[in-house]
């Protein structure tokens, strides 16, 4: 029968792919001869590491020495790493598996263990099967062969840097430049405003006028405390005539701790800071312990001006700059070096559930860790290099893995402490014993009291129990008796039917057994209760603080693909090499029982001529004030991220503060004092009109740029308000409730006292998700790692919560009684009071006759529609003004 064409066709595509897949298995091609003919039929070709030892040592090995450990000092991940053998020597003798004690201890079954020395983890009792043990035997008397042996850095590793890679802007040294000559130098107040207004006169513009005092002492008060100014404080304020007036406002604001509060919720957003330990996808999860330590240490730096230099070090590298391992007390310096670490305790880790402490969520925690650091104090995209040479900046795979160095002897995955167990007591080792003695004594003299307790109560007790036992049929009596008294684990069936059947019927209420015992006997045990109190209260506690110390002087490795089952050649810990300065290289000096890795980074940061740190920090704080960094993109100096606006005021910000002691409070006083945040947010109607046209995004700073209250301030504010914030500081978050309906509120039945549900946002249970349900609405950020700038969204969510969330509503009320309670029934000056409060300004004739129109109208409603009494309907219709109020835009945005 003659063939189709389809038919020839098909036949000959059909013996093409078989002369194919014979040709491949001839030419060995890699893997897919394995899979044709079994994963355990060994290869005839001698074996390679690469191909065929890899996938054994991955299966069986790896896990104690490789990605999940280092057991005996025996890393076999790599060839290299498998050739360096283990702590007692070679594993391997290339050329004869007999004399290899790695192949004789898999022949003689001992590897790999059935059991790992960690309690409570079994290994399955799988052993290579006899091929896979003959694969490994030809292996090693071929000679051990591979592919790639011991090798440098290839070019797409570690590229050579060119004069252009070096040339970038931000990895040249700030500058000092002169401050340059303006034509108005009438409105120079400061060096600042001379470059700002220089850009803005190049384009025919120039400042704005300055803003009056009531709007300055609410931008300084919202700005620096993030919360309004009182209205005496603003009254006295309005009516210095002290040309130091203003300097002095700062000073006292500056004094403030709620200024620590404020600006440490800045640092802690670009620090990752969170009161969760691991990704935080449960919405019923509990603070982690003792980190709130952290966040409480941030705010006292900050109230005490500490130099960023100082604060640097000790987030950094504080267990290196102290010795605490065997000293006999903890002093407060050694606390709070130790409670710092806890910058580095921010990354999500969750390795301290069991079945996640697996190598990739170690090498993860490792990761971020870097990325936080790296975009928080570096301005850099470093984690870009994780995989590859970074695309944009000159950051190579090899520069990636130096930095991750620095941190791997404290985060080392093969040789790592979980998330539960890392962590430092808040006493040292020798104060831990003698506290633990103590507590074992008291427990002791607690347990003894009670057993003298029990032993004169417990006739009694068995006394009605006879009495009870005496309904029980006599002939089963006695075997009652013996099963309820006998241990739960060694009754018979036979007992276990009868407790099952009597027990309940003859147990004896403490009630009835109090009431039973004489007054002599009850007088003694009312004495020897009232011991236990005294004892229990002599017991000495003690916490934890979630801390970061070197626990090993692990080698570092760059990983091919980003990959920590592949790692290539080893990397010395260190810096990008494009920030290096070669006459001044970077270098780590051992400290003590220390490795030095990460104090030497924290110094070589605050390096006087280090191009970036200060830079970094004065670009965030300028964005602060003004809604927009110098350089807009705040983690991104780069070449991807956006230029600066004014380069050589960020330069000579960078200088200034540098030069004067690294000092936050005095880079505040500099920035706040400069007529560029002086001015007011609406020039006049030309400038506007010119603005708009030359610099519509007031880029050049032409006027103060309006910017939306954040989250906290919000919230912080609405409670000044109400007059019901609660100014306590530091101590364990204020917990949080997730309810069905996806709304989050304080969870006010855990709660130590009520007045806690009215505290700073800040000491809020901080999420990486389901915050504060009116905080969320606001752009409390999610935090994946940090965020070094918060978005700032339109949604009608916003205006829904303002409107009729249960917060607004309740706290309108309470901002109601406390205008009540000074106005009296005088409506015009209850108006006047609610706007002075909310807005810090007087309102105008017409908005006091609106505002008289608003109560009198709402009083007649809430009677009429909500039946309420006179006086009740007129508060109701007050809250409803201050809740108009706190809805407005001017109460949300500084001006």
């Amino acid at each position: 029968m003659q063939q189709t064409s389809g038919e020839r066709w098909f036949q000959g595509w059909r013996l093409c792919l078989i002369w194919t897949l014979f040709g491949l298995c001839l030419l060995g091609a890699s893997g897919f001869p394995r899979v044709l003919l079994g994963a355990d039929t060994p290869s005839k070709k001698t074996p390679l590491f690469e191909t065929d030892i890899i996938p054994i040592l991955r299966s069986y090995c790896w896990s104690c020495h490789g990605d999940g450990g280092r057991r005996a000092g025996l890393d076999m991940r790599n060839y290299p790493l498998l050739l360096d053998g283990s702590q007692n020597g070679p594993v391997i003798v290339p050329g004869s598996a007999e004399e290899s004690p790695l192949f004789q201890r898999i022949v003689k079954g001992e590897m790999p263990p059935e059991k790992t020395p960690e309690p409570n983890v079994v290994y399955s009792p799988i052993k290579p099967t006899p091929a896979q043990v003959e694969t490994l035997r030809a292996w090693i008397d071929a000679g051990a062969p591979a592919r790639y042996t011991r090798r440098k850095f290839n070019r797409r590793e570690d590229p050579k840097l060119t004069d252009e890679d070096r040339g970038w802007w931000a990895f040249q040294k700030s500058v000092r430049h002169p401050a340059p000559q303006v034509n108005g130098v009438d409105r120079v107040r400061t060096p600042i405003d001379a470059f700002v207004l220089s850009r803005l006169e190049e384009k025919g513009l120039t400042f704005a006028p300055d803003a009056d005092r009531a709007t300055m002492i609410r931008r300084l008060s919202l700005d620096l405390l993030g919360l309004p100014p009182s209205p005496e404080e603003v009254d006295a304020f309005v009516a210095d005539p002290s040309p130091t007036a203003y300097e002095g406002l700062l000073d006292r604001l500056l004094a403030s701790p709620r200024y620590g509060e404020r600006w440490g919720r800045h640092w802690l957003d670009a620090a990752g800071y969170v009161d969760t330990v691991g990704v935080d996808n449960d919405a019923n999860m509990i603070p982690r312990h003792d980190i709130y330590r952290y966040r409480d240490y941030v705010i006292r730096a900050f109230n005490a001006d500490k130099p960023f230099d100082r604060f640097l070090h000790e987030q950094l590298a504080g267990d290196e700059m102290v010795e605490w391992r065997f000293v006999e007390r903890f002093t407060p310096e050694i606390k709070e070096h130790l409670i710092a670490t806890g910058f580095l305790r921010q990354a999500a880790d969750s390795t301290g559930a069991q079945e996640l402490n697996t190598p990739d969520i170690r090498n993860q925690v490792l990761m971020d860790t870097v990325q936080t650091v790296s975009t928080n104090l570096l301005g850099l995209t470093v984690h870009c290099a994780q995989c590859h040479t970074h695309k944009f900046d000159p950051i190579s795979h090899v520069d990636y893995y130096r930095v991750a160095g620095l941190f791997l002897s404290a985060y080392d995955p093969q040789n790592w402490r979980n998330a539960n167990v890392r962590n430092v007591h808040t006493v040292s080792a020798v104060q831990r014993k003698i506290v633990d003695e103590h507590n074992a004594k008291v427990d002791a003299d607690v347990f003894k009291v009670s057993e003298e307790i029990a032993a004169l109560e417990k006739p009694f007790e068995e006394k009605l129990f006879e009495k009870k036992l005496e309904s029980v049929p006599e002939e089963i009596r006695d075997d009652v008796r013996t099963a309820i008294q006998a241990a739960a684990d060694k009754r018979t069936p036979v007992q276990k039917f009868l407790v099952t059947k009597f027990e309940a019927a003859l147990k004896v209420p403490l009630e009835e057994r109090n009431k039973a015992i004489d007054q002599p006997v009850a007088k003694k045990i009312g004495e020897l209760a009232g011991r236990i109190p005294k004892l229990q209260a002599t017991k000495t506690q003690y916490g934890a603080i979630q801390a970061l110390w070197d626990i090993s002087g692990s080698t570092a490795y760059l990983y091919r693909r980003g990959d920590y089952q592949r790692p290539g050649p080893r990397v010395e810990p260190g810096v990008p090499a494009v920030l290096d300065d070669p006459e001044n290289p970077f270098v780590i000096e051992r400290q003590g029982r220390n490795g030095g890795r990460r104090l030497a980074f924290a110094r070589w940061l605050t390096r006087d001529d280090h191009p970036l740190t200060a830079r970094v920090f004065v670009n965030r704080v300028w964005q602060q004030y003004f809604g927009r960094g110098i350089v807009p993109t705040p983690d991104n100096f780069g070449a991807s991220g956006l230029p600066p606006s004014h380069p050589k005021l960020l330069d000579w910000l960078a200088t200034e503060f540098v030069h004067g002691g690294w000092s936050i409070k005095d880079l505040h006083k500099l920035i706040c004092s400069s007529a560029v945040y002086r001015q007011a947010s609406r020039a006049s109607e030309s400038m506007e009109i010119r603005g708009a046209e030359l610099d519509v995004d007031n880029v050049f700073l032409w006027r103060m740029p309006l910017r939306r209250l954040e989250s906290e301030a919000i919230r912080d504010t609405v409670l000044a308000l109400s007059g019901k914030l609660n100014t306590k500081q530091f101590g364990p978050p204020i917990p949080l409730d997730p309810r069905p309906d996806g709304r989050v509120a304080i969870a006010t039945a855990q709660l130590s006292s009520p007045g806690d549900a009215f505290r700073r946002s800040l000491y809020i249970f901080a999420r990486r998700n389901y915050h504060l349900t009116e905080l969320n609405v606001f752009d409390q950020p999610v935090v994946r790692h940090n965020c070094t700038r918060r978005n700032r969204s339109a949604v009608v969510l916003q205006s829904l919560a303002m409107l009729n969330g249960e917060t607004i509503l309740e706290q309108s009320g309470y901002f109601a009684a406390r205008v009540s309670a000074i106005a009296g029934d005088d409506c015009k000056r209850a108006v006047e009071l609610a706007f002075r409060l909310a807005l810090v300004r007087q309102p105008t004739g017409e908005e006091i006759a609106l505002g008289e129109k608003l109560l009198a109208e709402q009083t007649a409603n809430h009677q009429t529609e909500g039946k309420l009494s006179p006086k009740d309907a007129s508060q109701r219709a007050l809250a409803n003004l201050c809740q108009m109020l706190l809805n407005t835009n001017e109460f949300l945005y500084v001006q």
